[in-house]
């Protein structure tokens, strides 16, 4: 479904024609979304950043759309050794004599150690889901899974119609879905035949 058609059904499930809420949809949207981003973390919003490292520098700026660190890891072309980065918190960085492969984040920034001249640094992260809206009307979670959306939109219009009884109905099955999105990303991850050890 794509964002016209999401406004439209949920605005049908609400039987809403108070002006306000209909005015303040796109307000509802972002909130939804913001929740999204800070409840799903799935494979489909994994994608990945390569920075090439310059020596003396530990620092760089984390991506626009960053939404939390799937891995993080150094390699060497072109043979393409890789080094997987420990986390740290900064109080640890801050004592790391040991040169241990290491990363933090502070301020919208990833810090490491060491930098090694001639190599990369390579995130895969967790994308934020890209804002619905009138120029962009279509995004992953849309296409896959519109009962999300749906779901978290009824359940700001319920809220906003201080509505407490059908803020939790739809509030629960907004859970619901997440849940089942996580489900299905986790047997879509780990699911088929399990490996077998063959002797002789």
């Amino acid at each position: 479904m794509n964002y016209e058609q999401i406004k439209t059904l949920a605005l049908s499930y609400a039987d809403e024609e108070g002006t306000e809420a209909i005015v303040n949809m796109d307000n509802f949207l972002r909130i939804v979304e913001s929740r999204v981003n800070r409840e799903l973390a799935v494979q489909k919003m994994v994608v990945e950043s390569e920075t090439a490292i310059v020596v003396g520098q530990s620092k760089y700026g984390l991506p626009e759309d960053f939404g939390g660190i799937r891995d993080i890891e150094v390699y060497t072309p072109p043979d393409g050794t890789k080094t997987t980065l420990k986390y740290f918190s900064p109080e640890q960085m801050n004592n790391n004599t040991s040169g241990q492969p290491a990363y933090t984040i502070i301020a919208d920034q990833v810090e490491i150690v060491p930098t090694v001249e001639g190599q990369a640094l390579r995130i895969a992260y967790y994308r934020r889901i890209p804002p619905l809206s009138e120029t962009e009307d279509e995004n992953w979670v849309s296409i896959d899974n519109p009962d999300l959306y749906v779901f978290g939109l009824m359940t700001e219009i319920s809220a906003f119609n201080k509505d407490a009884d059908s803020t939790n109905i739809w509030n629960s099955r907004f859970s619901e879905a997440i849940d089942a999105i996580r489900q299905y990303d986790s047997k879509a991850r780990w699911s088929g035949t399990a490996l077998q050890i063959r002797v002789g």
